[in-house]
C-alpha cells in the first residue's frame, strides 16, 4: 500500500451557473468561462452526512441514511473589486471601479481548484453548484511586525439539477481526477468540465 497526504493547493476559479429545463423538464447546466477568484491558501471540506438506525421487534432492523451539503472553507487573499461583487451579489461600478452595497442577490457557482499531494500528484476539482457567504474584514493599525489579514468565505455546495450518463441518469455534485495517463486535464478549467465532458484517451 501506498501512503499519501494532500500537500498543496492553487488554481482557484469560479464559473458562475445557469440551469434551465426544457419542455420535458431535463434540466441543463450552463456555465460562464471560469476567472481566478484569489489567491488561494486553504480550502477545507466539511461532509454533511447522517445515518440512523430504525428498530423494529425491538432490534435495528435497517439504517437510514441522509445525504446533506458539502461546505468548503476558502481562505484567500483579497479579491478583485469585480470579482468580490460578483460572488457577493452585490452591486460593481464598472465606471468608477467601487463596490456597492446594494441588497445582495446571490448566485449559483461552481468552483475549481487543484490539490497537491506529497507524492506528486495532481488532483483537479470541480464543484458544479453551490453559494459563497462571508468576506469578514479585519482592519489594524500597522506595527513592527509581518501581521496582515486574508479573507475566508464558505462556499455551500448541493447537487445541481443536471443528470449525467457516467452517472446513471443521477444528478451529480463534484468531480475529482488525479492528473494520470488516462485522461488529459489540460483543457480541464478552459471551461467547466461535466462529468460527461471527461473523455478517456484512447
Amino acid at each position: 500500500m501506498d501512503y499519501n497526504e494532500y500537500r498543496g493547493i492553487s488554481n482557484l476559479v469560479v464559473a458562475a451557473l445557469t440551469e434551465a429545463a426544457d419542455e420535458t423538464g431535463k434540466v441543463t447546466a450552463t456555465y460562464s468561462k471560469p476567472i481566478r477568484l484569489a489567491g488561494v491558501q486553504s480550502v477545507s471540506k466539511e461532509v454533511s452526512e447522517s445515518s440512523e438506525p430504525h428498530y423494529y421487534d425491538n432490534v435495528p432492523a435497517i439504517v437510514v441514511d441522509s445525504e446533506g451539503q458539502d461546505t468548503y472553507t476558502l481562505t484567500v487573499s483579497l479579491l478583485e473589486a469585480k470579482t468580490r461583487a460578483l460572488i457577493e451579489g452585490t452591486t460593481y461600478d464598472e465606471k468608477t471601479g467601487a463596490i456597492i452595497g446594494t441588497p445582495k442577490q446571490k448566485k449559483y457557482f461552481a468552483l475549481g481548484f487543484i490539490a497537491d499531494t506529497v507524492a506528486g500528484k495532481k488532483i483537479y476539482n470541480w464543484i458544479y453548484k453551490g453559494k459563497f457567504t462571508g468576506g469578514n474584514e479585519e482592519h489594524n493599525s500597522k506595527n513592527d511586525g509581518t501581521d496582515a489579514n486574508n479573507v475566508e468565505y464558505t462556499y455551500t455546495s448541493i447537487n445541481t439539477s443536471e443528470t449525467s450518463e457516467k452517472t446513471g441518469g443521477k444528478t451529480y455534485k463534484y468531480l475529482s481526477v488525479e492528473d494520470n495517463d488516462k485522461v488529459d486535464l489540460s483543457k480541464f478549467f478552459d471551461q467547466v468540465t461535466k462529468p460527461d465532458d471527461l473523455v478517456a484517451k484512447a
